[in-house]
């Protein structure tokens, strides 16, 4: 099912019988060409809201808003998709100077604006030339309508624009205007853009030299609010244990297992008001580095099972930078004395959110370097929040100042955006060394086998990895959804790149002690799969 018809372009409008000086909106009441999206549009986004059909477009037809409300009639719906480009052939070979595009906020409905917008323009419908390039911010949290506009460095002769845009979740348009006029005596020919290339493609998996020779990471859960569990319902030894190395249907140890590790808190953690102060920072890595048990559970399990297998062998670590922003969950009144210096820290400042992230940092390397861990290496940080809030003014700053820092310090930066989050597709430019993107098949119950398949082309066109995601339910449902995974990988080629998995908090370790043949095959056959060695199932 798609919203978006195929549509042809090509050949220059005609020249205006009574060409004017006068400086007017080029667009008004011309139809859209067509539009393309990005990537798939999610199963769940193909409805006539989440995606206003052709028919239904009122991008150039003049009407307003009556309320800042995502229900009024006048807006243009767009939501998935990574992004759009809309296309428009003006009636007239024109001069055009300028842009203009009008974009709903309501940020409780969901609607944002995207990250940026790209204008450009073209003579005949073949060759193009990029004419203005605009971020798109916006500081408050009122309903309102944000204008985004430009003016080009020349009037260009000019038969077609097009718009393209980021978007994540949900971008509701009023209009685009294009500016100028059709007097030609003065226009400046156009300069095709060279073969476009997208900085963004890369049409290949990351290699596992790019993440220090790491293959398969498994998410650590750890660090419940003391109200969930009084210890935080930490990682023991013993847990590790079938994590670190593969055990068989007779409990024997065969063979190594997950060679990396990223510790990171559990949801119900970061949805307390503990993730958003100064005192649950603390608790976080007090519960981290707990003698005896998360990291230093991962150094004595790597021994216990190198020692066995009589193999030399490190655990790779990624340890988790708590987000300044949150948009999610309890707040506390205030954030609270981070450093000790009687100060309580201002996270609406950037200096004051680039300092905590830097104590952040430092007191996990601290915390790390306190003792001898000879079986764990680690490799770098992973930067926790799923999405890029570009809505958030400070958030690139912020992110542009960690990557700076653990990159200086000698350590990788990582990232495991959900799928088609905002700016997933631009990960490396925001500087990740790495990223990971989610498919969250198997807790989108609405979603088809499809998708797992949309993401692998998505992670692959990007140059991105991917995340399996394993719900720990012992039912054959969750099993099976599972299982499709692991076929995905095998038949893509996901199989053969860096790997990280969310398992549901212990999953594979409930598969790999229990006495169901069924639930035993999701340890097995994720074994397998780390090993490049699970063949899919038939259809």
């Amino acid at each position: 099912m798609s919203y978006y018809k195929s549509f042809e372009i090509g050949g220059a409008s005609p020249l205006c019988p009574t060409p004017s000086e006068e400086i007017v909106d080029l667009l008004a009441g011309v139809p859209h060409l067509g539009v393309e999206a990005d990537a798939p549009i999610g199963e769940n986004f193909q409805t006539d809201h989440f995606n206003s059909p052709d028919r239904l477009f009122t991008l150039t037809n003049g009407v307003t808003c009556k309320e800042y409300d995502f229900h009024d009639p006048a807006f243009t719906h767009f939501s998935a998709g990574t992004g759009r480009t809309v296309y428009f052939r003006l009636p007239y070979l024109s001069a055009a100077s300028g842009f203009c595009a009008k974009f709903l906020y309501q940020k409780p409905a969901g609607v944002h604006l995207p990250a940026c917008v790209r204008v450009y323009l073209s003579e005949d419908g073949k060759a193009w030339q990029l004419v203005d390039r605009k971020r798109c911010t916006h500081v408050g949290t009122e309903d309102c309508i944000i204008t985004v506009e430009g003016e080009f460095k020349a009037a260009y002769r000019a038969s077609y624009v097009k718009f393209a845009f980021d978007l994540s979740g949900h971008v509701w348009i009023e209009s685009f205007s294009l500016l100028g006029c059709t007097l030609l005596s003065s226009a400046t020919e156009l300069t095709p853009d060279k073969e476009e290339t997208d900085p963004r493609i890369m049409n290949r998996y990351p290699t596992y030299e790019e993440l220090d020779g790491v293959q398969n990471i498994v998410l650590a859960y750890h660090s419940m609010p003391p109200e969930k569990h009084p210890e935080g319902r930490p990682f023991t030894v013993e847990e590790f244990l079938p994590y670190v190395g593969y055990y068989d249907k007779d409990g024997k140890l065969t063979d190594t297992f997950f060679d990396g590790a990223l510790f990171l808190p559990f949801s119900n953690f970061t949805y307390s008001a503990l993730y958003k102060c100064a005192e649950g920072w603390k608790y976080y890595l007090d519960n981290t580095f707990k003698d005896g048990w998360n990291v230093d559970a991962l150094n004595t399990a790597t021994e216990m099972v190198c020692k066995e297998l009589g193999v030399e062998q490190k655990t790779k670590v990624f340890l988790s930078i708590l987000h300044t922003k949150p948009e999610y969950g309890d707040f506390p009144e205030k954030f609270g004395d981070l450093d000790g210096d009687g100060v309580d820290e201002d996270l609406s400042t950037a200096e004051d959110r680039k300092k905590v992230t830097k104590w952040y940092i430092d007191e996990a390397l601290k915390r790390y370097n306190e003792k001898e861990r000879p079986y764990l290496q680690l490799s770098g940080f992973y930067w926790f929040e799923e999405q890029i809030t570009y809505s958030d003014p400070m958030e690139l700053e912020i992110l542009a100042f960690a990557k700076d820092y653990v990159h200086s310090l000698g350590y990788k930066l990582i990232w495991i955006p959900y799928y088609q989050a905002w700016g997933y597709d631009r990960w490396k430019e925001n500087g990740f060394d790495v990223a990971c993107v989610q498919p969250n098949y198997s807790f989108s119950k609405n979603a088809t086998k499809q998708r797992l398949y949309d993401n692998a082309m998505l992670a692959k066109k990007f140059g991105l990895c991917y995340e399996l995601e394993f719900t720990g339910g012992n039912n054959a449902e969750d099993i099976r959804r599972y299982t499709e995974y692991l076929d995905c990988g095998a038949k893509t080629g996901f199989m053969h790149t860096i790997k990280m998995y969310y398992e549901g908090g212990r999953g594979f370790l409930a598969a790999c002690q229990t006495k169901d043949p069924l639930f035993r095959t999701v340890y097995d056959n994720t074994y397998l799969f780390a090993k490049e060695k699970y063949i899919a199932q038939e259809e």
